[in-house]
Order: structure tokens, then C-alpha cells, then sequence
């Protein structure tokens, strides 16, 4: 029979039993924690898709560069230690004389005979690629440094009536002195486009040259900002072998090899 609430009677509800409000409990914590983990996952999505929007071109290069530069080549270039890949040549790191490299002429330039393979590599790949790059010069004595030197603290003392100590605090930061400049390394080399250009900066074979010249063991010896670390000015056209751990390292790192020499000790 249909029972039919009458008029003023009150409906009671049964209180839950002591297991139901441990289920309920246990839902609510499950829900919490759910929730949670979304908003994590929606944060960590967030984050990676601004780090991809913001990161500059040159980072995003590197590590591309980083993952495929063996399988693009046709031989395993040498490998070399630390003690030879990041020998440093500057104001507070004169050469020794059992640091004097192992020279060799390459394209009408000194180089030291162990970095020739990367090199040539190096230059190969350009080619290939539609952006020749020739040598310029690599290697220079202590003596003819020393030279370029003086001729410019001279320039300095007649052109611009510096003092002398003036004029040589104002060349060394552009012309080291002998043993403290890279370039008596014999890994140091300055390249530039077959066409002349008043800005290598600008041009297609730099770019080229930036973004793959790690594959091949080289980096930037002056790059831009970093004159604080490297004593010089941002130079586009000095590249410098560190082999290809080290090259890698410090592009991911955004370090000068001052900077990354530092790190490593």
C-alpha cells in the first residue's frame, strides 16, 4: 500500500554509518588529489610552451645541432683531453713553451696539424651547404704578435696622444701582447665569406657558421657580450677549436671559453 505523507510529518534521514563516512572521506581525498595533479600537468604544459616561444633561436639550434651533428658526417672526427681541446692564450694566461703547437699549412694558412680533419670538415659542410667560407689566418708567432703589438701602441701614442701605458692598456684589447694572444694556440682561425662583406655579421654564411659550426668541434672565440671573460671585442670571423663535447657544452650554456675553462676546473 502507498503510504502518503500527511500534512506536518517530518522525513529523518538516516545518519551514514561509520564506514560510509570513511568512503566519503576517501572520495573527497581522491578528488583533492586529482585536482592537484591536473593543475600540476596544466602548469608544467604552460611553462614548456612559454620556454619554447621565448628561447632564442641560437638555443634552440644548439641542441638540434647537438642530437644530429655525428649522423650528418661522414668520418668520426679525432678526439682529443681537455689539457689540448681548452689550452687558453690571454692577458691572464700566457703560453708556455710546452704549449707550442704542432704546425702544419692548410689552405695557405698555419694551423696546428691536429685540428686539420675538423677543419676541413667544417669547411666542406659550407660548401655543401651553398655558403663557402676561405681562411684567413691562423697561427702567428710570438714574435710577429709582439710586433702587431707595438705598431699599435705607436699608432695609439701618434694618432690619439695616449700615454704609453694608456696605449697599451687600450691596444691589449684588441691586439694581446705575444703568447697571450689565441691565435698562438694554432687552433684559432679567421674565416670569411668568397664574397667580401663589410659585415660578416649579417650574412648568410655567418649564420650558417653559427649554428653549425659546433658539429664540428669550433665555437665563437669573441662572441658578442662577452668581453667582460674574453678581454676583446665580439668577433664573427675568429672561430676556435674546442672539440666537439666542449663546443656543444657551451653553446647549451651560453659560455665564452674563459667562462667555460672556469666551469670545468
Amino acid at each position: 500500500m502507498k503510504h502518503i505523507k500527511k500534512r506536518g510529518e517530518r522525513i529523518i534521514k538516516a545518519k551514514p554509518s561509520g564506514y560510509e563516512e570513511r568512503e566519503i572521506r576517501r572520495l573527497g581525498r581522491i578528488r583533492i588529489a586529482v585536482a592537484i595533479l591536473l593543475l600540476g600537468v596544466i602548469a608544467v604544459s604552460g611553462w614548456l610552451v612559454w620556454e619554447r616561444v621565448t628561447v632564442p633561436y641560437e638555443k634552440e639550434d644548439a641542441v638540434s645541432s647537438v642530437s644530429s651533428s655525428s649522423s650528418s658526417k661522414e668520418e668520426t672526427l679525432p678526439v682529443y683531453k681537455d689539457d689540448f681541446n681548452l689550452k687558453l692564450a690571454n692577458q691572464e694566461n700566457s703560453l708556455t713553451e710546452e704549449q707550442e703547437p704542432e704546425l702544419t699549412e692548410y689552405q695557405g694558412v698555419q694551423v696546428d696539424e691536429r685540428i686539420v680533419p675538423a677543419l676541413e670538415a667544417l669547411l666542406k659542410a659550407a660548401e655543401e651547404a651553398g655558403v663557402p667560407l676561405q681562411l684567413v689566418s691562423g697561427y702567428v708567432s710570438r714574435e710577429e704578435q709582439d710586433e702587431l703589438f707595438q705598431k699599435e701602441v705607436e699608432r695609439l701614442i701618434k694618432e690619439e696622444s695616449y700615454s704609453r701605458v694608456m696605449a697599451e692598456q687600450t691596444a691589449s684589447q684588441n691586439v694581446a701582447p705575444g703568447n697571450q694572444d689565441d691565435s698562438q694556440t694554432g687552433m684559432s682561425v679567421v674565416v670569411q665569406p668568397e664574397k667580401e662583406s663589410s659585415d660578416f655579421s649579417s650574412t648568410a654564411e655567418y649564420r650558417w657558421l653559427y649554428r653549425h659550426c659546433i658539429d664540428y668541434g669550433f665555437v665563437l672565440r669573441y662572441p658578442e657580450g662577452k668581453k667582460s671573460y674574453t678581454g676583446r671585442d665580439f668577433d664573427p670571423n675568429c672561430i676556435r677549436y674546442v672539440g666537439e663535447t666542449a663546443a656543444a657544452r657551451m653553446r647549451q650554456l651560453q659560455m665564452s671559453l674563459e667562462e667555460y675553462v672556469d666551469y670545468v676546473s
